[in-house]
Parts: C-alpha cells; sequence; structure tokens
C-alpha cells in the first residue's frame, strides 16, 4: 500500500473514538504483510471473520429499509453496495499515524458501510469482560460479539433522494423483514443476487483476491443447465475412494467428490468449485468458511418456489441473510468448535493396529433448554444464602438431565463461599444403608473445610466444636470419621465404644446420629457460608435417611441448607416416603420448591447435535427431526443414539470435507431401536472382553468403586484384566471418575446394561465368585469399609456356602466384621443387615456347637436393631438371649 494511501486513511480516523478508518481492501491487504510479523493465522482468521460479521449486519440493516419500504433497487444498486470497496473497516489504535499500527486480534472496533452511508460498533458486552482478569482471557479467541448501528442523517436521501425519513429499521424488524416477499419475482431476482454478492465478498476478504466471475461466472436466473469443467473434475477426484460417502443434504459439496451413484451432475453447481477448493486445500480457509459461501452460491441458485424444497441438491442453501449473520456470530463465539477444523482424534487399537478415531464433541457441562428451571433453582439458592434453610424437589424420567441442573449451580455456589455435598443412593444397597449415604455426605464437607480454610480458621473452628460437643466430641468422630482432619484431638477410640455397645451399652439411635449431625451443621454453615445437600435418585432412598433431611430443614436455631433432592417420578407412587417429607417440610412451614424436567424441544436439541457435529445448527435440523422422534428428546438417549450412529456408520466424519456426514433415508430404513437400553446392550456386547468383565464387575457394586476394589482384583488370575478394562471403559465413555476419586457409571442406564451382561442365571454365581476372590486377596489386609463390599458380594452365594460346613462360620464370621466396621460409624441399619445374614448362616443348634458366637452375634443385632428403631425385632432377640444363655453372667448386658 502505498504511503499516500495510508496517509488518506489516518485522515479518515475517528479521533474522540481514538480509531482508525481503513478502506478494507487496504486493511486486507496490511492483514498479509501484518499476519506474516505479529498475527498467527488463527488470529488472522478470527479478525476477518470479525469483520464478515459487520459486513453482514450493514447489508442487513440496508436490505430491511430496502424490504419495509418497498422501494425497488436502483439499477445496480446491489452491485454497488455489496462490494468490498464499500466497505471500511474501524480499528483502535494509540498511534497518531497508520504507518505506526500494529494490529492485535481483537483491535477491530467496527464496520462502515460507503454508500449508504452506514456504521455499526462491534464491541465485546461489559458484562462479560468484567468477569475475567486479563491474563485469564490471554490466548482466548472466542468472542460474543454485539453490534450497535449508527444512523448517519444523510442516509435516507443518499439511497432514496424522495424519502423524507431519516430512521432506519431496527435489527429485530430487520429479522423479520428479510426476504420476506421471496415469492415476487422481482425480490427473488434481486435477493439472490444479493447471496451471490455477499459470497464474492466473503471470498474476497478470506483469500485477499478477485473473485472469479464475468460473463462464465455470473449468476443468470435463467441458466437451467450447469456444466461442470474437466478441470475442477480432475481436481476433486483425487479424494481416496474409501473416504467418499454421502453427504445428509446429498448435494454436490465442493470439499469431496460424491460416492458412486448418488447425484446427477446436472444439477451441479457452475462457477465456486475451483474457488472454494483452491481456498479450503491451498490457502488453508477453514471448511467452515468454504461451506457457509457455497450455501451462499447455492442460495443464488435457488428459485425460492416448492420445486426447492424437493430440490434435494439445496437444502443447505441459505434461506435469509439473517441465517448467514448468525452462523458467523457462532463462528466467532466458539471458533475452535464451530470455525476452525478442529478434528479432536483419539488413538485406538484394531487388530495390533494403532487407528485414529475422531470423536462426537458433546458438551458434558452444558445445560440445554433448561433456561427455566435454572432461574428457579438459582433463585431458591439465593434466598437461602440469606439465612433460611430452603428444599428443592426436582422429578422426571431416567436421562432426562436432573443431575445436570443441580450441576449447572455449582459454580455459583463455590463463589458465595458456600459448599456443595452430595450422594446418590443405589438401587443395589440403598434401602439397608440409606442413612450411611447421608452420613457420607456430611462426612465430605469435613475435609473441603480442612481444604478451603487457613489454619487460624481451623483452629477456631476446632474451638466451637469442643464448646459444643464436650464430652460428646467422641460420638462426633465416631459418625464423621472425617472430623479428625479438623484436629487430631477428634479421634474417638471406635473399637472400645463399639464393644461396649454391642454388649449392652449406651446406643445411638437414627434420630441421635441426626440431632449429631445438626449440631455440627449448625457450626459450619451460615449465610456466608451455605451449605447445599445434594441428593440423587431419591426413590431408593427409605424414610429413616429422609427423616434425618427434615431434621436438618427444620431446625431454627442456626444452620443454613440448601437440599437438593431428585428423583424418578416415574418410578414412585403417592405413598413414597418422598412425598411425606415434602408434606412435613410445608407443616414446619420450610420453603420448598418442585419442578418436573421432560424431554428437550426440537430447538434446544438440534442445538446439542449442532454442538457435538460442530456444524452449523441449520445443516443439522434434518437430523434432529430423526433423533427427536427416536429418543422424545431425552438428553442421555440423544447422546446414546448418536454414539450408536457413529458405531454402525451410518454416521461418519469425511476427512476430506472435514466434518460429519449422514444419510437422513438409510438411518430412518434402518429402524435403529427407540430403547435406550437395547441400543446400550448393542454397543456393549462389541466391547472387548476385558472392557466386559469390568463393566459387569463393576455393575456388581452398583453405581460407584473404589479404585483399590479394582487394585484388590487385578491381583487375580480371573481378573487380572480389569485394571486395563478400566482405563478402555473411562475411554469408551461407560466409566468416570468422579470428584472423590471413585470410579462411577456415567449414568444409571449404562449400569443397568453392563449388570444385564450377565445372564439371570449366573448372576448370584458371578457375584459370589467375586466376593470370594476379593476375601482371597485382601483376607490378611485392612480393607476398611471395602469389607462391606465383600460380604454382600459373598452372601449372594448363601445356597452353596449352606451346602458346606467349613465354609459356614468364616462367612459368618465376615458378616460380623463387617457389621462391627459399620456400626463403627454409626450406620446401625447397615449392620443390623450384615448381622442377620451372619445369623442366618449358621446351623440350627448354633447355640450348642457355636456358643460364643452365637451370643455375641445375638448382642450386636440387639445393639443394631435398637440403634436403627426397630425396637420389635430387639425385644425377640433379648427374649432368645434370655431363653438360650447358659448363666446368669451371659444374661445380665441384656
Amino acid at each position: 500500500m502505498s504511503k499516500k494511501l495510508i496517509m488518506a486513511a489516518a485522515a479518515a480516523a475517528d479521533k474522540d473514538n481514538d480509531s482508525l478508518q481503513l478502506p478494507l481492501r487496504n486493511w486486507m491487504d496490511m492483514e498479509t504483510t501484518k499476519k506474516k510479523t505479529t498475527l498467527s493465522h488463527k488470529e488472522s482468521i478470527v479478525r476477518k471473520t470479525t469483520i464478515a460479521y459487520g459486513i453482514l449486519e450493514l447489508i442487513l440493516r440496508w436490505r430491511c429499509f430496502e424490504t419495509t419500504t418497498s422501494k425497488p433497487f436502483k439499477n445496480n444498486e446491489p452491485d454497488i453496495i455489496i462490494h468490498t470497496d464499500n466497505f471500511t473497516v474501524l480499528v483502535s489504535s494509540t498511534n497518531s499515524s497508520q504507518s505506526q499500527y500494529q494490529p492485535s486480534w481483537d483491535d477491530i472496533t467496527g464496520v462502515a458501510m460507503k454508500y449508504p452511508k452506514l456504521s455499526l460498533t462491534i464491541e465485546e458486552p461489559a458484562y462479560l469482560t468484567c468477569l475475567f482478569e486479563p491474563d485469564e482471557t490471554h490466548g482466548q479467541l472466542g468472542r460474543c460479539l454485539e453490534v450497535e448501528h449508527h444512523n448517519h442523517a444523510s442516509s435516507s436521501s443518499v439511497m432514496h433522494e424522495d424519502e423524507n425519513s431519516s430512521v432506519l429499521p431496527t435489527k429485530a424488524e430487520a429479522t423479520t423483514a428479510d426476504l420476506t416477499n421471496d415469492n415476487n419475482e422481482r425480490m427473488r431476482v434481486n435477493n439472490n443476487r444479493c447471496y451471490y454478492l455477499v459470497a464474492k465478498v466473503l471470498y474476497e476478504l478470506f483469500a485477499n483476491e478477485v473473485f472469479p466471475e464475468e460473463s462464465s461466472l455470473a449468476v443468470n436466473e435463467e441458466a437451467t443447465t450447469i456444466v461442470v469443467s474437466t478441470a475442477v473434475a480432475t481436481v476433486l477426484s483425487e479424494e481416496p475412494v474409501q473416504k467418499k460417502i454421502k453427504s445428509s443434504s446429498r448435494h454436490y459439496d465442493v470439499l469431496s467428490p460424491p460416492a458412486k451413484g448418488d447425484f446427477n451432475t446436472v444439477k451441479l453447481l457452475p462457477f465456486q468449485i475451483p474457488s472454494i477448493v483452491r481456498m479450503q486445500q491451498q490457502l488453508g480457509i477453514p471448511a467452515s468458511l468454504c461451506r457457509m459461501m457455497q450455501n451462499l452460491l447455492e442460495a443464488a441458485l435457488s428459485r425460492g418456489d416448492d420445486e426447492d424444497d424437493e430440490n434435494t441438491s439445496l437444502n443447505d442453501a441459505y434461506k435469509s441473510l439473517r441465517d448467514v449473520a448468525e452462523d458467523l456470530h457462532l463462528l466467532l463465539l466458539d471458533p475452535d468448535r464451530f470455525l476452525f477444523d478442529n478434528e479432536v482424534q483419539q488413538q485406538g487399537t484394531t487388530n495390533d493396529e494403532t487407528t485414529t478415531i475422531i470423536q462426537l464433541r458433546y458438551r458434558k457441562d452444558k445445560l440445554y433448554g433448561r433456561d427455566k428451571e435454572e432461574t428457579l433453582i438459582t433463585d431458591a439458592f439465593c434466598r437461602v444464602s440469606r439465612g433460611k434453610s430452603e428444599a428443592f424437589f426436582i422429578g422426571g424420567f431416567s436421562g432426562c438431565g436432573k443431575s445436570m441442573l443441580v450441576n449447572s449451580l455449582r459454580a455459583r455456589v463455590n463463589v458465595v463461599g458456600g459448599y456443595v455435598i452430595q450422594h446418590k443412593f443405589d438401587v443395589t444397597v440403598s434401602q439397608e444403608r440409606s442413612l450411611s449415604g447421608v452420613i457420607s455426605a456430611v462426612n465430605q464437607l469435613c475435609v473441603m473445610l480442612k481444604r478451603r480454610n487457613a489454619p487460624p480458621r481451623l483452629a477456631k473452628l476446632a474451638k466451637k466444636i469442643r464448646d459444643e460437643f464436650g464430652a460428646d466430641v467422641a460420638l462426633l468422630a465416631r459418625i464423621l470419621q472425617n472430623v479428625s482432619v479438623l484436629s487430631p484431638e477428634f479421634i474417638s477410640p471406635v473399637a472400645a465404644a463399639v464393644e461396649e455397645e454391642a454388649t449392652g451399652g449406651d446406643t445411638m439411635n437414627a434420630r441421635s446420629v441426626g440431632f449429631t449431625l445438626l449440631r455440627f451443621l449448625r457450626l459450619v454453615s451460615s449465610p456466608k457460608h451455605p451449605i447445599m445437600l445434594f441428593l440423587d435418585d431419591l426413590q431408593w432412598a427409605d424414610d429413616t435417611a429422609l427423616d434425618v433431611i427434615h431434621t436438618f430443614l427444620s431446625d431454627t436455631m442456626g444452620s443454613c441448607m440448601f437440599f437438593v433432592g431428585t428423583y424418578r417420578d416415574n418410578e414412585v407412587d403417592a405413598n413414597h416416603p418422598i412425598f411425606d417429607l415434602m408434606k412435613k417440610l410445608e407443616i414446619s412451614h420450610v420453603p420448598t420448591s418442585k419442578v418436573s424436567l421432560v424431554g428437550l424441544d426440537r430447538e434446544n436439541l438440534n442445538t446439542m447435535i449442532s454442538d457435538a457435529l460442530c456444524l452449523y445448527p441449520r445443516i443439522c435440523n434434518s437430523l434432529s427431526d430423526i433423533v427427536i422422534k427416536k429418543t422424545n428428546g431425552s438428553p442421555f438417549f440423544v447422546l446414546e443414539f448418536m454414539k450408536s450412529l457413529k458405531d454402525r456408520g451410518l454416521l461418519q466424519y469425511n476427512y476430506h470435507q472435514k466434518r460429519w456426514v449422514w444419510d437422513e433415508d438409510t438411518i430412518r430404513a434402518e429402524g435403529i431401536t427407540d430403547n435406550v437400553m437395547h441400543l446400550l446392550s448393542y454397543e456393549m456386547n462389541g466391547l472387548s472382553d476385558e472392557i466386559q468383565l469390568l463393566l459387569k464387575v463393576m455393575a456388581c457394586f452398583g453405581t460407584c468403586t473404589n479404585e483399590s476394589v479394582i487394585g484388590y482384583l487385578s491381583e487375580s488370575v480371573e481378573y487380572s484384566g480389569v485394571r486395563d478394562g478400566l482405563e478402555r471403559a473411562v475411554i469408551g465413555g461407560f466409566v468416570e471418575k468422579n470428584r472423590e476419586g471413585d470410579f462411577k457409571f456415567v449414568h444409571d442406564k449404562v449400569r443397568e446394561a453392563a449388570y444385564n451382561l450377565i445372564p439371570e442365571s449366573d448372576k448370584k454365581e458371578f457375584h459370589y465368585n467375586l466376593g470370594k476372590a476379593l476375601h482371597s486377596i485382601s483376607e490378611e489386609k485392612d480393607v476398611g469399609d471395602t469389607i462391606l463390599l465383600i460380604a454382600s458380594q459373598i452372601y449372594h452365594g448363601k445356597e452353596s456356602i449352606m451346602k458346606n460346613d467349613e465354609l459356614r462360620i468364616p462367612i459368618v464370621k465376615l458378616n460380623m466384621a463387617a457389621g462391627m466396621k459399620a456400626m463403627e460409624s454409626c450406620r446401625h441399619k447397615t449392620a443390623f443387615s450384615y448381622l442377620k445374614a451372619a445369623w442366618s448362616l449358621l446351623p440350627d443348634d448354633c447355640w450348642g456347637s457355636y456358643y460364643d458366637i452365637s451370643l455375641r452375634l445375638n448382642f450386636m443385632m440387639a445393639s443394631a436393631a435398637n440403634s436403627s428403631c426397630e425396637y420389635d425385632d430387639a425385644v425377640l432377640i433379648l427374649q432368645r438371649i434370655m431363653k438360650e444363655a447358659r448363666c446368669t453372667k451371659d444374661k445380665l448386658p441384656s
């Protein structure tokens, strides 16, 4: 660029706004030069996309005025207005002259149009920029941009001399007015011309070269026959045969040749193929932008009548310029996903060969279509943070996103200094360990307090606990074993206390446990540090656990808790304890909210699929129509359905097109099941033996498995492959690591499908063998709570144990040890279930053949039953002791 042009541009700078106004072509030349020294290729693409977005907004502004006033275009007015030389770029600069101007990737402040005189400011909303520190945005290319239009006094007279009003329509009016008269032939021709001109401007902007057109390349609305040049066919024929596949729209995609027999060459597009292929293959322009220009050129050929709806070669064509602007805005909002050719790869091994796998890019942490519910739960928490406890219940079928809705609140809770504790009830163990789930959740709080508080504050907290509990601090330490991390003195002589309780000492029942936990929560919660307790799958909880929750929430002496409970509303009836809890909370005047989730609507489901495929939402519409009919909008089912399409080869990544492609007719013809369990079972049956074994093992343990258990099993010959299977299961998306470091199934349905891999007739034996393997490996080790897991697995083989007298007593002792372990942390109901199992394994003459074991076991059972509020059982057990004990001394503890 000559110095004269530089000075002319500098003279046009807006001094008030400290901006330079550069003709677009000059800016493009500078960009090409500066890119070699100061800008990366990606930064340059983002800058040009920002300019393109501003240009489209200006064109929409002008087009809106034309359509709302019904004024015909003047001669070749579109060719004059939608032209590269008609636009200028506004860039921020602190330099007084442009010669000193050094661009940065985000220095573009606006775009202007010379004729008619229009301009707009492109800016990032202040409410977004203030959320980040300067160093947090380093390397972040995504921008949530907004445009602000500026009306000029001479705008109307420049466009139409007879127009009196100088006020242009708003952006909202532009959206509704854009191309509303497509059925009118004059408007159709003009609209098609505009599509073509926009494609031309975008090509020149990104390629920085003149768009090839003139007579043979101009859009001719009367043309009906289109011929593809031999040169183009030669360029496109270089793609390997194995990469040929049908496109979702089944049109001739310029980025890839068609599969054999798929397309009619008469319908191929005429002129843009060489230029767009050059952009993608030689200039390195992202495929998303090449596809945008192709769809614009397809729109230029559209007749705008009903026949176009049947012309599948053009069904990705743009329907309005507003759609183009929205696509550009999406590219800027998330360039790594939508703008750049981002092929997220994963290495896989097949037949001893390493292959590259392109994965669907799900947004695992994004909540789709729940704006209303998200607002309700956020507002409820805000009320709690003002000092009053509250409950929030979320119902819905499995896979509808209940947990995702709750997790959307985590960041807000952490920001205000709160704590999130949680527990997921398990269908396999919850009825006997329901209260232990609540205890486990509160136990997490101790570790969080240790991690997030400095030593001086921990010392103050420890003093408050000592002052509140006094001598009862030992009871607190028995219930919450992690309380010892707050102070070394909070350690209870557990073994002695449990032995005393088992032989008739003081006992703690569920009510006592609940009140002890409440006293602790009063000390650690406050409006500045509220506690959010999240209990998942309440349909598997019993009234004992829910009564403790009522105790927490109905407290009026200082606790500050937000309770969130989720449940499957299609798996509970009106008599379930959940609804009793709701009634009790209402009677206690505890604010309570309830929402019920259903499947996603069509628009949000399409957004979800668009994100996964990294494609414009408009291109995914046809696939979304199929998916919503199959899944009823269940978010989890949608993900599994898409994975199934990929696994079956009905959804494939085309490396040459750099996009996912599919064939709707084939998908419909396949008759893929609309049952998510069938999809999961089909997928799991195709997995390797190691992964299937791992999934079956974890399914036997429930929804969550400690890594140490996998370590124990891997030491055995029979289960030596579970460690490798675990790694592959995580990669395959069946299992994930949670915040506590344990491994869990990504969803209950995955666990259910994994459990179904074991034939029904073999399940008891599988559990039994699994328990025996664990027991043999860990017999001489202190395995902690894993002993409960071992005992419960072995007990599935009760029939085999009863037939082998040599096994009975060792398994009885194992269950007694498990019961003792549960009593250590006041999980009395859990303890009672293990002790009853031990009693059921003793022979009928146990009082004669195993007197000491029988006496001790019965005392333990009586204590656990009493603490679990199973008073009738406790009385019967004590009566049995009185009857069978051999002497008064043995009867005294009862």
